[in-house]
């Protein structure tokens, strides 16, 4: 994950954030950011993230599929990049999904169906990845109570931006772990 995929990851993401932008505005929606307190949305959308981190090492623990698809993805994903740009993706990636799924999607369709979305955003080439989609589905109907509890995009976002670096820079490290380890 170099440069030039933080560079990507910007501009996707970015792109989704305006379309979810535009959605809202054509259709009169009204996203509010920071939801009914900011600091509550702050204390939930951490304390849900940390939530899903554990529960991401338990699954990881006890789902050899999950090792195996790590195990092939670390290489392209975490260990040549720099924990800067893990970081980065991961704001990216909590900015702009949280305001397309849940800024738009959800107010369009509902809860149920803009989780399912997510889901499916997070499909891989083939069927070891469905406990990945199974878990973005899960997460999607987390992200999504949390901005009907929140009243705002601020707590998902914090949720699913948290998440994402944690698991990144947890993923990096223990990867250059066993390396040392294994004596590599």
């Amino acid at each position: 994950m170099g440069p030039r995929f933080v560079t990507f990851a910007a501009l996707f993401y970015g792109f989704l954030a305006i379309v979810a932008a535009l959605w809202c505005g054509l259709r009169g929606f009204d996203v509010r950011i920071l939801g009914e307190s900011s600091a509550v949305s702050v204390l939930l959308g951490l304390l849900t993230a940390a939530g899903t981190v554990f529960l991401g090492l338990l699954a990881y623990r006890f789902l050899p599929s999950l090792r195996e698809i790590s195990g092939e993805l670390a290489p392209r994903l975490v260990d040549g990049a720099d924990s800067t740009s893990l970081v980065l993706v991961s704001i990216f990636s909590g900015v702009g999904e949280e305001a397309f799924f849940r800024g738009a999607l959800q107010q369009e369709f509902g809860l149920v169906l803009a989780s399912l979305l997510f889901g499916l955003a997070h499909i891989g080439p083939d069927r070891r990845y469905l406990v990945w989609t199974t878990w973005a589905v899960l997460a999607g109907f987390v992200f999504g109570f949390l901005y009907d509890a929140s009243g705002g995009l601020l707590a998902p976002i914090l949720a699913h931006t948290a998440h994402n670096a944690a698991t990144l820079l947890l993923w990096k490290r223990s990867r250059k772990s066993s390396r040392k380890a294994g004596g590599h």
